[in-house]
């Protein structure tokens, strides 16, 4: 069995430009802001690996649109971001489109627990979950409500398996957890959207896939060394796109965001990020 990726298209989003690229104010300008983003993708990636299948996030569900998914109170999802996801689009039915079963998935890596990324663990009873330590204990709690995450339409049991970055380093990335035995799908730590953010680098036939979650929200963020507007951590976020950019540098790779209008082109094209447009 050969490695693929798939990108999986679970709706889509729209937010304001102001989370987008980075404005004077941060999150505050984010939610006065009045320019809307086009509709953007909310993409999973699922890995078909010889060790089994391999889910990178799980989109979110039909049930943004309706009254109560969200906490009523909090700002931002009150007026800085709209979503358009039909029940066909949630993870399960759109797995099965690609001839998948949902149970059959062996493993879940979450970039991180924000609502369009974990929203459709409830598709995935039977596969192990694992996320970052610190993005877990950030999440919980009335702290975790507050900072927007929505871990009250979170499977009552989940019980996520926690990263353990004590694997080699690659690159300029310090610490590595492999998923696979073959050491060909890693977790790599990517501070910054939140600080327990990471993201997988699948490597294959010597190029780097790059999932990149919410490190950035474009490849263009990425060579401008700009951070998202919602981040409470701007320089932490900097940090890790010079990383990122500096992998680039010396590997062959495909940056592949969650929301960016070209991810799943850029895969299909095999379009490599451009090193010498990266900001150093």
């Amino acid at each position: 069995m050969v490695i693929r990726i798939h990108p999986v298209s679970t709706g889509r989003v729209r937010i304001k430009k102001a989370q987008i690229t980075r404005k004077p104010g941060g999150p505050l300008r984010v939610m006065g802001d009045r320019d809307w983003s086009d509709w953007l993708p909310i993409y999973a990636w699922l890995i078909e690996h010889p060790e089994g299948l391999i889910l990178v996030d799980t989109g979110e569900t039909c049930g943004t649109n309706g009254a109560g998914h969200f906490l009523r109170w909090h700002p931002y999802y009150r007026h800085s971001a709209a979503f358009a996801i039909r029940e066909d689009e949630e993870i399960g039915p759109a797995l099965a489109r690609l001839g998948v079963r949902a149970q059959d998935v062996r493993t879940v890596l979450l970039t991180h627990l924000h609502t369009d990324h974990a929203g459709g663990l409830c598709h995935l009873p039977n596969s192990t979950v694992w996320v970052s330590g610190p993005e877990w204990r950030l999440a919980r709690g009335w702290g975790g409500a507050l900072r927007g995450y929505v871990t009250h339409r979170w499977p009552k049991d989940l019980a996520p398996r926690f990263y353990d970055f004590s694997g080699p380093p690659l690159g300029p990335f310090t610490h590595t957890f492999a998923v696979t035995k073959a050491r060909d799908v890693l977790v790599v730590p990517t501070p910054g959207h939140t600080p327990g953010h990471v993201a997988v680098i699948v490597r294959l036939n010597d190029i780097s896939y790059f999932l990149a979650g919410d490190a950035s929200y474009t490849d263009g963020a990425l060579r401008a060394r700009a951070p998202d507007g919602v981040t409470f951590f701007p320089r932490m976020a900097v940090r890790t796109l010079d990383r990122i950019a500096a992998y680039a540098r010396t590997e062959p790779t495909i940056y592949l965001p969650t929301h960016d209008l070209r991810s799943a082109a850029r895969l299909r094209e095999t379009e490599i990020l451009a090193m010498d447009v990266v900001a150093p």
